[in-house]
């Protein structure tokens, strides 16, 4: 079975066991559609590009999951019809989850954090050019 991304946008004025409630249906409703389901993640409340039923943000939901291809567009549709889910998006997986790590500076900008930065005396000068008076 080939795997499919799916982001759903949930309504912002949801409380937290709201926005649960809406992933767990969501869940539920690719599990009966017979998807098995690979990861999941909340990506949080988020600013968006444009309103969307008159909201400026919402609650982003990420899945993966594998399913038959038939399966996709009653999928969509239920999708759809939810009352809480703003906009859904299903593409095709292409490649791994690649796995959030904390944010770490690489070796080399490490090494150039601990190096004071060069004073101005070490740095040639650039001559900046000098506007010409006008002739009368």
């Amino acid at each position: 079975m080939p795997s499919y991304d799916l982001v759903y946008i949930v309504k912002p004025d949801l409380e937290t066991e709201g926005i649960s409630a809406v992933v767990e249906r969501v869940t539920q409703r690719l599990v009966d559609q017979g998807a098995t389901i690979e990861h999941a993640e909340a990506w949080g409340k988020r600013r968006m590009a444009y309103p969307i039923q008159r909201y400026r943000e919402g609650h982003y939901v990420f899945t993966r999951f594998a399913v038959l291809g038939d399966r996709i567009p009653e999928i969509r549709h239920a999708l759809k019809i939810m009352e809480d889910v703003l906009r859904a998006s299903i593409t095709v997986a292409v490649g791994p989850i690649a796995a959030q790590k904390p944010a770490q500076p690489s070796a080399p900008a490490a090494a150039a954090a601990d190096t004071p930065p060069p004073s101005s005396a070490d740095q040639p000068q650039a001559e900046s050019p000098q506007a010409e008076a006008p002739q009368a």
